[in-house]
């Protein structure tokens, strides 16, 4: 969950109100967060992803100023377009970038950290690490628009907080973002922001330029981001604009257009979200009945503008409110402003008998053998990230569309990617490691997806062999009246000579072996591993054969 930090006079500042601790706690609740840590005049609050319009003090303060009625909701007007950004040279794979300037600001130390807080947890949370949104602010008076994205061989700059200039590989190589981020460039192709006398804005997704930071002297901000989701920049975008206008007091928003042949679009777009809720639909999810003088008092407090037209809720959401897609979430608002605790529980009655469904029975039953056995369980998310599916030697699986997160961009379709990485993690704390897991995995089949309930063995440590693996798969099987037969396997993440395919009833139902080095490598794992996996869906229709053979 993301966490950030604020000062608590800052925040109380934008409210509009004097805050105390306390009442901090209260609405921050109402806000689906938590104050985890207070030290000096400075709280750490952790949030919920869905409101990334909160990741500063900038929107939270505004949030809660509106929510305690000690302010009014922003209106936005943007002027322009002010200037151009020409794409035409672009880079193939990071061909997006759009900008907006926000003008009149008044920027002290606390404001600026604050914001590049904000730029920083958009990076990590919502732009996959930079992968899929990059975001630079820049002191536009420094610069001569118009501006242009632009792919080069090699360039010199100098970069945020260095004294001497660099090539563009130097810093990949020399600086801490370089290091981290230089798998996002491709050399021979590096992503450059310029001006129009061709000074150095920034090297996207890397790093800034020292000689046009942001400083307490800025007064006129270019904001830019660059990516590969053009949908979720502009979203991205329209958060950071209307942040940075909290630190104005008479702000100038100015679009920008983004130009190359062909084309044309002009960012920001801060239009409101309309969204109309029945009060029957209100009522329907929430359980409770509701007046619709309330809803409206509560919408507004939630940050919405609303009226009601008979039986009908109109709910406007600003453009920062980038978490509001259709009725549902407006109805869950509602119901944070009534508080959850105001909505009385009830249990429905049974439609039917109730009963475990047999691959639970089935489930449950194999934790109990393998526990038995001395095998630890560990439970693992079913999203996963394709890098690691790749290097474990799958192709087949479902990729999301727009992570949020790298590290879970896909669909798992076996368990073994996700023990490897279990065997990652626990490679440092401890010498020898016997676990399992039972759990889903999604299988493609063409154009179609089916879910599989698996179970996954695995071993880490010297002395473990394919024999290991095999004894308890075996004696797994054994427990559950099944006689197990083998056959060679070849593939990955395997070792040629030193795999098997499990059958039961001539029926292929999993694989074991020993994991082959050159993944280990690929993984960043140091110890020898054994992994197997067996189909537990597999194994119940084998199950149910026999029985009706009976």
């Amino acid at each position: 969950m993301p966490t950030i930090k604020v000062s608590l006079s800052d925040i109380s500042s934008i409210a509009g109100v004097e805050l105390t601790l306390d009442k901090l706690r209260e609405v921050i609740e109402v806000l689906k967060g938590e104050v985890e840590e207070v030290e000096g005049g400075y709280v750490s609050i952790e949030l919920n992803y869905d409101r990334p319009d909160l990741f500063s003090a900038e929107g939270l303060g505004r949030a809660i100023g509106v929510y305690l009625g000690s302010r009014g909701l922003p209106r936005y007007s943007v002027n322009g377009p002010a200037t151009r950004l020409d794409l035409s040279k672009a880079p193939s794979y990071r061909p997006y970038a759009y900008m907006a300037i926000v003008r009149n600001v008044e920027l002290s130390d606390e404001a600026i950290r604050q914001l590049f807080q904000l730029q920083e947890v958009l990076h990590r949370d919502y732009g996959g690490d930079r992968r899929l949104v990059s975001i630079g602010l820049y002191d536009l008076d420094t610069l001569k628009p118009p501006f242009g994205y632009i792919a080069v061989k090699e360039a010199t700059y100098r970069p945020l907080d260095y004294r001497e200039e660099m090539t563009l590989t130097e810093v990949l190589e020399a600086t801490e973002k370089g290091r981290a981020y230089s798998s996002l460039v491709k050399p021979g192709e590096y992503p450059l922001l310029v001006d129009s006398e061709g000074r150095v804005l920034s090297f996207p997704p890397i790093l800034n330029s020292e000689d046009t930071k942001v400083t307490e002297s800025t007064r006129n901000i270019l904001i830019d981001v660059t990516g590969i989701e053009p949908e979720l920049m502009k979203r991205v975008l329209n958060v950071m604009v209307t942040s940075v206008a909290e630190r104005s007091r008479n702000p100038v928003i100015e679009s920008v257009e983004a130009v190359r042949p062909g084309y044309s679009e002009v960012t920001p777009r801060l239009d409101w979200v309309r969204v109309e809720v029945k009060l029957s639909d209100i009522e329907g999810l929430l359980g409770v009945k509701v007046n619709p003088d309330v809803v409206v008092n509560l919408l507004g407090r939630m940050g919405y503008e609303a009226s009601c037209n008979g039986e009908v809720v109109e709910a406007r959401a600003p453009p920062y409110r980038i978490d509001v897609h259709d009725a549902v979430d407006v109805i869950e608002d509602v119901a944070i402003g009534l508080g959850y605790g105001n909505i009385e529980p009830s249990l429905p009655p049974p439609t039917h008998f109730g009963a475990k469904h047999p691959v639970e029975v089935l489930s449950n039953l194999v934790r109990e053998l393998l526990v038995g056995m001395g095998l630890q369980e560990v439970v693992n998310f079913n999203l996963i990230s394709d890098e690691a599916m790749v290097k474990a030697g799958f192709q087949d699986f479902v990729k999301l569309k727009n992570p949020k997160i790298r590290d879970y961009s896909a669909l798992r379709s076996s368990l073994i990617p996700s023990l490897l990485l279990t065997a990652k993690v626990n490679q440092r704390l401890v010498g020898r490691l016997e676990a399992f897991e039972v759990g889903d995995v999604i299988e493609v089949k063409g154009d179609t997806a089916t879910t599989d309930r698996r179970v996954g063995v695995l071993l880490m440590g010297d002395g473990f062999t394919l024999t290991d693996g095999l004894s308890i798969v075996k004696s797994l099987l054994r427990y559950l009246g099944l006689d197990a037969g083998i056959r060679r396997y070849s593939g990955k993440p395997f070792i040629n000579v030193r795999s098997v395919e499990v059958l039961v009833n001539g029926v292929s139902v999993g694989v074991v072996g020993e994991v082959d080095p050159e993944v280990l490598v690929d993984l960043g794992i140091e110890k020898p591993l054994v992994v197997g996996e067996l189909s537990l869906g597999l194994i119940m229709g084998v199950l149910k054969g026999l029985k009706g053979d009976q």
